[in-house]
């Protein structure tokens, strides 16, 4: 069955294996895991490996660096509300909070009251 659209026209969906049927009309699009792969114009130009080559990839972040500000790292009390619980229990774990049992807002309130006992974060 062909299903019309505004914005991309007409398609049709073909699952897995499904073999592409002999009678559709111009201008439908095979859409589904069963569909052959759209024919892609190459680039009259291919882009210049040698450029591509001298950059090299992007160095891995050092594992050092923390993906959010700790305390240190800004001028106020950080937002742990923001931060992941992934990393929340990372932190706790750090400072000796324990954290078992704790949904993200109580453990968010467990490291900032650890940080009011702690000023100098020790």
């Amino acid at each position: 069955m062909a299903k019309a659209s505004a914005e991309g026209g007409a398609t049709q969906y073909l699952a897995e294996g499904q073999e592409v049927p002999d009678d559709l009309p111009d201008g439908v699009r095979l859409v589904g895991p069963g569909a052959p792969a759209e024919d892609v114009p190459e680039p009259d130009e291919p882009a210049e490996p040698e450029a591509e080559a001298e950059a090299g990839p992007e160095p891995p972040a050092p594992a050092s660096s923390p993906a959010f500000p700790g305390p240190d790292d800004e001028d106020g009390p950080p937002d742990y509300g923001s931060y992941p619980v992934t990393v929340l229990r990372d932190l706790a774990r750090e400072r000796g909070v324990s954290y078992g049992g704790l949904v993200k807002a109580d453990l968010a309130a467990a490291l900032a009251q650890w940080d009011t006992e702690h000023p100098e974060g020790d």
